[in-house]
């Protein structure tokens, strides 16, 4: 379980790294407040979290490299993902590209790949991610008993 979930947590950490070192928090979230997500959302809710995602990402992908409360965070991935898969929905039943509405570059680039990993590290049982903090903190507290 270390290699996928290493893996999507160097994707995330690096996005959000990316974000804040090459485009700028307050840059990214001036880009979302410009999507099509501005008709249906207020611009400063859009400017807000543009600001905040790429710290959550860098946060997020740094607790799923080490293993930290793993769950938790890919169910907090996960459901980034769906949101942000809704928005390129939206975009895309705004402005229609291809067979599906949606750009397929960013499904078979984005959506696609890091969906994979988060189902395939949710069906893995938990217990069998011995290369992790939650694992090292397990050991220690049934040694105590």
């Amino acid at each position: 379980m270390l290699l996928p979930r290493a893996i999507l947590g160097l994707v995330y950490f690096f996005a959000g790294v990316h974000k804040i070192v090459d485009v700028g928090p307050t840059e990214y979230g001036q880009a979302m407040a410009m999507t099509d997500g501005a008709r249906f959302l207020p611009a400063a809710l859009l400017t807000w979290v543009g600001m905040t995602v790429p710290f959550v990402e860098v946060g997020l992908g740094a607790l799923l490299l080490v293993g930290f409360r793993t769950r938790a965070v890919l169910r907090v991935l996960a459901a980034l993902l769906v949101l942000i898969t809704l928005g390129y929905g939206i975009s895309g039943l705004l402005h229609p590209v291809g067979a599906t509405a949606m750009n397929i570059a960013v499904v078979n680039t984005f959506i696609l790949p890091r969906a994979a990993l988060l189902i395939l590290l949710l069906a893995l049982p938990a217990e069998d991610d011995l290369l992790s903090v939650d694992s090292a903190s397990v050991l220690l507290r049934s040694g105590l008993k």
